[in-house]
C-alpha cells in the first residue's frame, strides 16, 4: 500500500506554498521553514491495483513476476555489509572493487519504505489562516497512472517512431552526478591552462 503523488498535484502544492510565502510578512508566518507532504486525494493504492489496470489498459501486454520478498531481502544485507567493510576499512577498497549500478543501492532499509508507506495531507489541506496552504489534489493515483498508459500506448502503437527510453529516479540521480563530476573536472583543467 503506497500513498502517491501525481505530479499536477506536487505543482498544485508548491505554488500555494510559494503564495503564502511571498508575502513580506511570510517569515512570521505558521508556514515559513516547514515542510509539508501532499498525497492525491485519494485513500492510498495497492501496487496490485496498478499492475490491474497496467494488465488491463496497456496495449502491449503487461505480465507481473511475483518474487517472494526473501530473494531480495536476503542479498540486500549481502550488499549492505559489502559497503560497510569498504566504508569502515580502506585497506579493503585495494582488494574489493565498489559495487557500481543499481546493485549498489539494495540495502534493507530499501524494504521497509516499499512495503506500507501511507502519507497524508493533513497540515498542507488546512486552510492557509490554520497554518496549511489550503491544498487540494486534482487528480487520483490512478487517473494519474491511467494517463501514463494511455501516453504509453500512443508511443508503442506506432512502431516507426523511435521509442523513449525510460530510467529509474536513482539512475537519472546517478547520470547528473557523474556529469557534474565530468564539467567540474572540465572546469578544474580549465582553470590550470
Amino acid at each position: 500500500m503506497q500513498s502517491f503523488v501525481h505530479g499536477a498535484n506536487a505543482a498544485i502544492a508548491h505554488l500555494l506554498f510559494e503564495a503564502v510565502l511571498i508575502s513580506p510578512k511570510s517569515s512570521s508566518s505558521a508556514q515559513a521553514g516547514r515542510p509539508f507532504t501532499v498525497t492525491d486525494p485519494n485513500p492510498p493504492i495497492t501496487y496490485g491495483d496498478l499492475y490491474c489496470a497496467l494488465s488491463v489498459l496497456a496495449a502491449t501486454g503487461f505480465r507481473t513476476v511475483r518474487l517472494p520478498p526473501v530473494l531480495l531481502l536476503l542479498p540486500s544485507y549481502v550488499v549492505e555489509w559489502y559497503t560497510l567493510l569498504q566504508a569502515r576499512f580502506r585497506i579493503v577498497r585495494l582488494f574489493l572493487p565498489r559495487l557500481s549500478g543499481d546493485i549498489r543501492h539494495l540495502k534493507p532499509a530499501l524494504f521497509s519504505i516499499t512495503t506500507h508507506l501511507v502519507a497524508t495531507n493533513e497540515a498542507a489541506s488546512r486552510p492557509v489562516e490554520q497554518g496549511g496552504l489550503g491544498y487540494r489534489g486534482v487528480l487520483t493515483s490512478l487517473q494519474g497512472m491511467v494517463q501514463e498508459v494511455v501516453d504509453w500506448n500512443r508511443e508503442h502503437m506506432d512502431n516507426t517512431k523511435p521509442r523513449k527510453t525510460y530510467k529509474t529516479s536513482v539512475a537519472f540521480a546517478d547520470d547528473i552526478q557523474r556529469l557534474g563530476s565530468a564539467a567540474a573536472s572540465v572546469g578544474a583543467l580549465q582553470l590550470r591552462d
